[in-house]
């Protein structure tokens, strides 16, 4: 992209009948006219126990949960913070 950057990293893990977890972090960076680039991160955190799905009305079968994609919808949100990073 001409006018800057971006990049997704993501961590999933799942330990089966006991808890998902779910780390993004994105950074975009935005070129401009006669401007440093700034550079922006956004970490998000969810993370949920198979319990509380299940009370929640969700699958409690491992199975169901093969798409972080998917799933993140569902996780509720522990942390999310977003940085200006210095140029």
């Amino acid at each position: 992209m001409p006018s800057g950057w971006f990049l997704l990293l993501r961590f999933w893990l799942r330990v089966d009948g006991v808890l998902m977890r779910l780390r993004d972090t994105r950074m975009h960076c935005a070129f401009g006219d006669n401007v440093n680039p700034i550079i922006l991160r956004e970490s998000c955190w969810r993370e949920a126990r198979f319990q509380a799905l299940a009370a929640k009305g969700y699958p409690s079968d491992a199975a169901a949960y093969n798409d972080p994609s998917i799933i993140s919808q569902r996780l509720p949100v522990v942390m999310n913070k977003t940085h200006k990073l210095k140029n």
